[in-house]
């Protein structure tokens, strides 16, 4: 979503944008992991199974435009083994989640139902580097 909320005068177009932006980050969220799974065999057909829908349909998902319910995400959130957790960010920077506030960049002391929220460091590890083969290099660093 743009950081810089500017004002549009068309409300019906700002949602619109709104909702596809939406609807793409699910998209590329739900692809990403597809893509991931297939290195490991998953195939479109056995999704479509686990949804309970086509593999047509499935398919035409992710290459098109597709207007997912919430049972609709649900479902393949379901079928890839996935835990989806929602935040919302307002526009003075405050991050929202299901618990309520977890992140306001102008209060110091944010309650968070014990989780502890830092920044976090992604890197891609190159192939055959086992999973810990790091910590030992990030813990002295």
């Amino acid at each position: 979503m743009p950081t810089n909320h500017s004002k549009t005068t068309d409300p019906k177009f700002e949602r619109a944008y709104y909702r596809a932006m939406l609807r793409s980050a699910f998209v590329s969220m739900f692809w990403a992991v597809i893509s991931d799974r297939k290195k490991q065999g998953l195939t479109l057909i056995a999704l479509a199974k686990a949804i309970g829908s086509s593999k047509h349909e499935v398919s035409r998902w992710f290459n098109g435009d597709p207007n997912w319910t919430v049972n609709t995400i649900a479902a393949i959130a379901h079928a890839l083994k996935l835990t989806l957790r929602v935040q919302a960010i307002d526009e003075h920077g405050n991050v929202y989640g299901s618990s309520g506030i977890q992140y306001s960049p102008t209060k110091t002391s944010i309650a968070t139902s014990g989780v502890s929220l830092q920044p976090v460091k992604v890197t891609r590890k190159p192939p055959g580097a086992s999973v810990g083969s790091d910590v030992a290099s990030s813990e002295a660093a």
